[in-house]
């Protein structure tokens, strides 16, 4: 297996012709979206995000950080002003084209690190995509995995990205209009209703508990999560 820990960092202001001479076989997409964050967080939040772990993830492995995607499929949150949508079957067909832009220079794997939980069709779209035996390869890491055990009623608005907005950018959070909210719905009632209905003020938690120094902890275990991923998904798809 190649050592993607000796990749040089490439930076997209890079020209093509020093992309070239570098040539990194791993490149990294964050997933974001711009949407409803209820009033506390700016409709940024999950862009932002996307793009600080992206960058960090990146820089610690040695790929190129593609810019991240600011939208995405946020149809959950339709009806609050502030939310930008792709439908689901357009954010496959944009996937697809980046990876057919990077399969023309060689990129061997294109880690997609999804930083928004509304995007159910990339599940579907990245086993098709590699079960074809498509190049580059596609992992797939659902980067709030990290607190799969422990994320309790933190599903939007709410403790993890409160906290991770104080540390990241703490001037665009108002925490004197958090207010803590957690559904009586559970959370698969959002395909059948929309967090319009099960939430009217667009938070799932409780994101009066947020502060930065949970939001640094919580950056590093993103960071920590999405890698490990990335490198035991590079391992297996070497061994093939």
């Amino acid at each position: 297996m190649a050592d993607i820990e000796n990749q040089a960092r490439i930076n997209t202001d890079l020209s093509s012709d020093k992309i070239q001479n570098i040539a990194p076989r791993i490149a990294v997409l964050g997933i974001g979206a711009v949407e409803q964050h209820s009033f506390h967080l700016p409709v940024s939040t999950d862009f932002i995000i996307a793009s600080e772990v992206s960058t960090r993830v990146a820089e610690t492995i040695g790929a190129l950080c593609l810019p991240p995607l600011p939208y995405s499929d946020s149809l959950l949150h339709r009806g609050f002003t502030g939310t930008v949508y792709l439908r689901p079957l357009t954010l496959r067909a944009v996937l697809y084209d980046l990876g057919e832009s990077l399969s023309e220079w060689n990129i061997q794997s294109l880690a997609i690190l999804n930083c928004h939980g509304g995007n159910f069709i990339l599940n579907p779209a990245i086993r098709e995509w590699n079960l074809d035996q498509r190049m580059p390869h596609l992992f797939h890491i659902e980067v709030f995995n990290a607190f799969a055990d422990t994320a309790g009623p933190n599903i939007h608005a709410c403790e993890i990205e409160t906290s991770l907005m104080l540390y990241l950018r703490p001037k665009l959070v108002d925490l004197s209009r958090a207010k803590d909210f957690v559904p009586s719905y559970p959370r698969s009632d959002l395909t059948h209703f929309g967090m319009k209905w099960v939430s009217p003020e667009g938070v799932w938690g409780l994101p009066t508990k947020g502060s930065a120094e949970k939001g640094e902890h919580y950056l590093k275990a993103l960071v920590e999560y999405s890698i490990d991923r990335i490198r035991f998904l590079d391992k297996e798809f070497e061994r093939r």
